[in-house]
């Protein structure tokens, strides 16, 4: 979806970079990665892309701190399937020490169904936040994508998810898995995409649930660069050991398609 206002896409600009930059630039990411899907596959494109992404904030002073967030894309995309590998990996430290360190995979099959309006997909998650206080979180699902709707992109599947907090505690639940997307593009090189998870389970739908929302800013520099402005949300109704239900991130991040 493309909006031909440019005046709109020029004051979220100027309202992103004077208002947004210097919190954003002195944040970290505190939550668990949420995977844009839609924004990393490339979906209609036939070929294979690379996209680094690379995040650093930290301060000086009664003490010394640094923030790092990285993380790879890679996409191949063909006539009949969209294949899709993300790896993350964040490390916060503290007068040269490392706190705290998360890592995140996600790898995505799309196999294309061109006489129905949906398509079918599997996926496998690993990770390790002890940010949210998990040693070790693995899900596995698949599920079917509709992609000609006119507003909006929709997932629905079914995923097994095992997870172990800090204190080894484990637990293992069936979700029903709704992802929702939205882009819009403006004319001069900008975007904003949403994109919404929503996992109740399975058993207790009303007392054990997760969803997550992100809102990223995309400026194009170039073909090859962008900047990203990203916040998001997640919550847990049932998280593991004392951690909050609700966390907040934000995070500015350079892209590199390559």
């Amino acid at each position: 979806m493309i909006c031909h206002n440019k005046n709109i896409g020029d004051d979220l600009n100027k309202f992103i970079l004077k208002t947004l930059t210097p919190i954003l630039l002195a944040g970290h990411i505190s939550a668990a990665p949420i995977v844009d899907i839609e924004d990393i596959r490339r979906s209609g494109e036939v070929g294979s892309f690379k996209d680094l992404s690379f995040a650093l904030s930290g301060s000086r002073g009664n003490e010394n701190r640094d923030n790092i967030d990285l993380s790879l894309s890679f996409v191949s995309n063909n006539l009949n399937s969209e294949k899709l590998f993300v790896y993350e990996k964040s490390e916060r430290t503290k007068d040269d020490l490392i706190e705290d360190e998360s890592s995140f995979m996600h790898a995505r099959i799309l196999w294309k169904n061109s006489n129905k309006p949906f398509d079918f997909e599997t996926y496998f998650q690993n990770s390790e936040n002890p940010f949210q206080r998990y040693k070790k979180r693995e899900i596995y699902g698949f599920g079917l994508r509709f992609s000609d709707l006119k507003k909006f992109k929709l997932g629905l599947s079914l995923l097994n998810e095992n997870e172990k907090s800090l204190s080894d505690i484990t637990k293992k639940t069936d979700r029903i898995n709704i992802y929702l997307f939205k882009k819009v593009n403006f004319e001069n090189n900008t975007s904003v995409s949403l994109t919404t998870f929503i996992q109740p389970s399975i058993n207790e739908i009303s007392d054990d649930y997760k969803y997550s929302f992100s809102a990223s800013y995309r400026i194009n520099i170039s073909e090859q660069f962008s900047i990203k402005f990203k916040l998001s949300e997640s919550y847990d109704s049932d998280p593991p050991d004392l951690a909050d239900e609700s966390d907040q991130a934000f995070v500015t991040s350079f892209n590199y398609s390559f």
